[in-house]
């Protein structure tokens, strides 16, 4: 985000982001960028679930977690016309 910001884009204006997993560092940007999170809890769990279990068939070795989405101030909808590249970084 600090890049597209140093080049005179804006964020949500000229474009969205979206972070994975919404890691603390985040909380330091300008803009909270909106994440998409799996709970960490969920996967430890599926993790010690395959290997505690006796010889898991390869078929039932796949999980499925449902991640959740955050949304911030980093997203918006697209842009009714396309802006040109700014010419310079922003002061």
């Amino acid at each position: 985000m600090s890049a597209l910001l140093r080049l005179g884009y804006r964020v949500p204006g000229d474009g969205s982001l979206i972070g994975y997993n919404d890691i603390p560092l985040v909380s330091r940007l300008p803009t909270h960028p909106t994440s998409v999170h799996v709970a960490s809890d969920q996967t430890a769990a599926a993790a010690l679930g395959l290997l505690g279990s006796d010889e898991v068939a390869v078929k039932n070795r796949i999980r499925t977690l449902t991640p959740s989405l955050i949304p911030r101030k980093s997203t918006a909808a697209p842009a009714a016309e396309i802006r040109p590249r700014p010419s310079g970084p922003r002061a």
